[in-house]
């Protein structure tokens, strides 16, 4: 299998975090990488070759098309590969989606949108050109040029959203919606409604998750004696609190008393946001 990474270029920047090309000739099942769906951020996919399907718990399964955006998950989700398969993988922040493909987020309730069914002729090009391309190396030349054409032929108002997602992320999560309220001058339901519009998601459940991916990246490097005292001083205030966090997100019950059980959790590899 051969799976690579790329970096964005920097004016793409918070937008545009990482790209991503799986490629395997093998046919059947296949797993895919490690923390490459995660979290927190939306992901457009190019489809090639082979055959993507979801499993979300709290949703019927369903299969991408061509070009499509996932996520926001927010329930413990399941993926399967039919190999041979080629993809190309755009992970983005959370409003990057609303940034690069001008989706009304608050519609957002499938967990996939096909772009190749939007009124914008880009996304068909896009797909065209990525299929066209065959030497890998310089993908990420083309998927730049791409997304910096687009962001350049448009202008999408983030309603203030960027602002207050980037402190939520500055934070970790570890804030609330009435210290939000306060610091951006907005009222609970102007927040909540310009959150959904621009990023599909309240900004409780965008700082839940926040919280919950950094507690799970502290408590990987902690035995279980030292897993209590983070829980308690870090906002979750009980073990049933967190508990109850990891079996949403994670879709399974911790086993409190096996150091190994948080090292078999995913986490999202931290990525500096500006």
């Amino acid at each position: 299998m051969n799976f690579r990474i790329y970096q964005p270029a920097t004016s793409l920047a918070p937008y545009v975090k990482q790209y991503y090309h799986l490629q395997s000739t093998n046919s059947g099942l296949i797993n895919l990488p490690q923390n490459l769906f995660s979290l927190g951020d939306l992901y457009m996919v190019f489809l090639q070759e082979g055959e993507v399907i979801f499993q979300p718990t709290q949703h019927a399964s369903f299969t991408l098309p061509e070009a499509s955006v996932v996520g926001h998950f927010t329930c413990h989700h399941q993926i399967m590969v039919k190999g041979p398969v080629k993809m190309t993988v755009i992970q983005l922040n959370a409003y990057g989606c609303y940034k690069l493909a001008g989706l009304d987020m608050s519609s957002f309730n499938n967990y996939f949108r096909d772009l190749l069914k939007q009124d914008r002729e880009c996304w068909t090009e896009l797909a065209g050109t990525i299929a066209a391309h065959n030497d890998i190396t310089t993908l990420d030349a083309v998927l730049d040029n791409a997304f910096t054409n687009m962001m350049c032929g448009q202008s999408h108002n983030l309603k203030q959203v960027d602002e207050i997602a980037d402190y939520i992320l500055s934070t970790q999560g570890y804030t609330n919606i009435e210290w939000l309220t306060k610091k951006f001058k907005l009222s609970r339901h102007t927040m909540e409604r310009k959150f959904m519009e621009v990023i599909g998601l309240t900004p409780q459940l965008y700082a839940r998750m926040l919280r919950f991916r950094d507690a799970m990246r502290h408590m990987q490097r902690m035995n279980v004696e030292e897993w209590q005292t983070f829980i308690t001083n870090n906002d979750y205030y009980s073990q049933a609190l967190f508990i109850q966090d990891f079996l949403f997100f994670k879709g399974e019950v911790p086993v409190l008393n096996q150091e190994t059980a948080i090292a078999q959790m995913p986490v999202a590899r931290p990525v500096a946001v500006a």
